[in-house]
């Protein structure tokens, strides 16, 4: 008989209904990193069980089984909910999409799980949301081996700050010619750095985080973008805008 595993942290990505009073599970573990668990959720201790499985909430987990199709044998929820909502809300869901989306089930997450936690504190806090977003894409993108060679071009020269590139995939940041458009030198070595200020910069890593991510996601949207456009436009309409 499989024994229970010792306690551990977790967050639930996404559930849903699995046969009989039971969920099925999308979690991410800070010992195993992206996994699939099934939690019963009948009978009067199951109710307690299923209202602790939020979104957002940091979990202590206990996994039994030999299959990758693991159980929720022990919950622990020794916190509220992160405090969530409005654009602050779909940012959380999108940082849970893109690790359903883009990591490997049993794939160990190194450093990954903390990444993800400070991001969600930095989210329920005052932080401005739009650096703590580019600041997470940038680890995943680190952790996924698809991040661009720190502060060089495509050909080993360091990135000028008053220069602008082009990306290529499988070469990298291409140099432009004065004059033609694209992401400025000082808005990529802002973000490699680690030190994201100032709406241009962060509207063009925006998009240029897109262009990194699109092979890896494909051409399936993103729900949760689709979720916060469509209230954006709900709040223009309302407004009169």
């Amino acid at each position: 008989m499989a024994t229970t595993e010792p306690l551990h942290r977790a967050y639930l990505l996404h559930a849903r209904p699995y046969r009989e009073s039971s969920l099925l599970l999308d979690l991410l573990s800070e010992s195993h990193g992206r996994i699939a668990a099934v939690a019963r959720v009948g009978g009067r201790s199951g109710g307690a069980k299923k209202a602790q499985l939020q979104p957002f909430r940091p979990l202590m987990i206990g996994l039994t089984g030999r299959t990758t199709l693991r159980t929720l044998a022990q919950l622990e929820a020794p916190t509220l909910p992160l405090p969530l909502a409005g654009n602050r809300l779909y940012a959380g869901l999108y940082l849970n999409e893109l690790c359903q989306r883009l990591l490997k089930e049993w794939q160990p997450l190194d450093g990954l799980f903390q990444h993800y936690h400070d991001a969600l504190m930095a989210l329920a806090g005052e932080a401005a949301m739009e650096p703590v977003l580019r600041e997470f894409e940038r680890g995943i993108l680190d952790h996924l081996g698809a991040l661009p060679p720190p502060n060089q071009d495509a050909e080993g020269a360091p990135l000028a700050p008053d220069a602008h590139y082009r990306w290529q995939p499988q070469q990298g940041w291409v140099l432009l010619a004065a004059g033609q458009s694209g992401y400025s030198g000082d808005s990529l070595l802002q973000w490699q750095q680690q030190r994201l200020a100032g709406e241009p910069a962060l509207g063009q890593i925006k998009q240029a985080v897109r262009q990194l991510l699109r092979p890896m996601l494909g051409d399936k949207p993103l729900h949760s973008r689709t979720l916060f456009q469509q209230q954006r436009g709900r709040n223009e309409h309302s407004s009169g805008r």
